[in-house]
């Protein structure tokens, strides 16, 4: 740029990322529309002929957020004539334009050319549901124009679009994905003094999503107690030579959801999954290959002691996992449910604020994801006799796996789990 923009240092950290999809969550204040407005400006003068557009989810809201910092951001000799205040629209002297849109007007997003090659999505948390894969996706599609985004918000809870691809690029290894979390404590000590009079008067939900940038779960979380800064780790010990490997697992078949564990003291430490595997047969050869000269511990879900495979009559899945030098350790029978949410729930947070469970964040993403993301049924909540989890996501399955390792290690009011017992142990 000609002319100088100065910028903070996580700023400038996401400003020259090489991702092509970057995903930005933080507090209010922090200066997210600032930068997405000196991203879209440096995108269109790298290059001539290029178009941004930034995409706030009302025409208002974004004519309110970015137009005036924009107008204000952009120097006077890089336009072609004045900003257009009826199309919230800046053309440039080398053919490239940014152009302010809105959501609640999605016919103005349809069929726009030429395709932009930068597209920005301001408070997306607060855009409808699909908006990405229905209207932002089709526009990246132009194999010559190759758009990149950016995606900012402040967070609005896990059950939104916004969560899911912020977690798609802390899970990405490709280099293609990338996102980033700011709270206004972190990366903005000038404005300490609004910080804090916003802690003492706002309760603490809100102060820890607004001003913290927190994922916070709702009110239907199973899981309650479990905190992705708290339980979520970089710094798990690796798996040792001679370790014994505990695996839970939920049978399903072309999912197979499996989570490796390791036990260690009175702890549990979630290390490595398996996904995608067709049945039971195939689930063993990938841990095979992946853990060899191993102990394995299977705890599976109760019900694949008579859950017939695609084996041979009589062959179920415990017996497939036996044969195979597994051990297998699992209730006679399927525990109350509510029982085993609060054996988990328990290790997340007991009442002397001891935790006991953790996950790799690198290598158990969609653990982590589904332990996070499962909820109760609308109308069957926790505590009822009847509660039920919403399956009708699909995001349940490496949860229940968890449900089944930790009831079993740790039952809530039992000294004993009752077991389906291993021809392969002695007793």
């Amino acid at each position: 740029m000609n002319h100088k923009i100065e910028l903070f240092d996580f700023q400038q950290e996401v400003l020259i990322d090489p991702a092509r999809f970057k995903v930005m969550a933080s507090g209010r204040r922090v200066g997210k529309s600032y930068l997405a407005a000196v991203a879209a400006y440096q995108h269109c003068l790298e290059q001539s002929n290029r178009r941004a557009l930034i995409i706030g989810p009302t025409v208002s809201m974004i004519r309110e957020s970015i137009w005036t910092t924009l107008k204000s951001l952009v120097h006077p000799d890089h336009i072609n004539g004045y900003p257009r205040e009826i199309d919230l629209e800046i053309r440039f002297i080398n053919g490239s334009k940014i152009t302010l849109k809105g959501f609640d007007r999605p016919d103005s997003l349809r069929g726009i050319s030429p395709s932009p090659t930068f597209i920005v999505l301001d408070e997306f948390a607060y855009i409808k549901q699909t908006a990405f894969t229905e209207v932002i996706l089709p526009m990246t599609s132009d194999p010559q124009r190759r758009a990149s985004v950016f995606v900012i918000s402040t967070p609005k809870g896990i059950t939104n679009d916004f969560y899911k691809l912020w977690v798609k690029g802390q899970e990405d290894k490709t280099g293609l994905w990338k996102s980033w979390q700011f709270t206004a404590e972190d990366v903005r000590p000038d404005m300490k003094e609004e910080i804090e009079l916003a802690r003492v008067t706002m309760d603490e939900k809100s102060f820890n999503q607004e001003y913290c940038a927190t994922f916070n779960n709702t009110g239907d979380a199973v899981f309650y107690n479990f905190n992705r800064n708290i339980h979520v780790t970089d710094n798990l010990l690796p798996i040792e030579p001679g370790e014994p490997i505990h695996i839970s697992i939920d049978f399903n078949v072309k999912i197979m959801a499996s989570t490796v564990w390791c036990h260690r003291g009175n702890q549990l430490h979630a290390m490595d999954e398996f996904y995608g595997n067709a049945d039971t047969y195939q689930l063993i050869r990938s841990i095979k290959g992946r853990y060899k000269n191993r102990d394995i511990i299977c705890y599976p879900d109760a019900s694949g002691r008579a859950m017939k495979t695609s084996a041979s009559t009589g062959t179920t899945d415990f017996s497939i996992l036996r044969d195979a030098g597994f051990k297998v350790l699992a209730r006679s029978k399927q525990p109350p449910l509510v029982d085993s949410v609060n054996a988990v729930n328990a290790l997340l947070k007991d009442a002397k604020g001891n935790t006991r469970l953790y996950f790799n964040k690198q290598k158990t993403p969609r653990t982590i994801a589904s332990i996070e993301t499962t909820t109760w049924k609308e109308g069957f909540t926790s505590g009822m006799d009847n509660a039920i989890i919403d399956k009708s996501k699909g995001v349940e399955h490496y949860s229940d796996g968890i449900r089944y390792i930790c009831e079993f290690l740790y039952p809530i009011g039992k000294h004993k789990p009752q077991i389906i017992r291993d021809r392969s142990w002695s007793f």
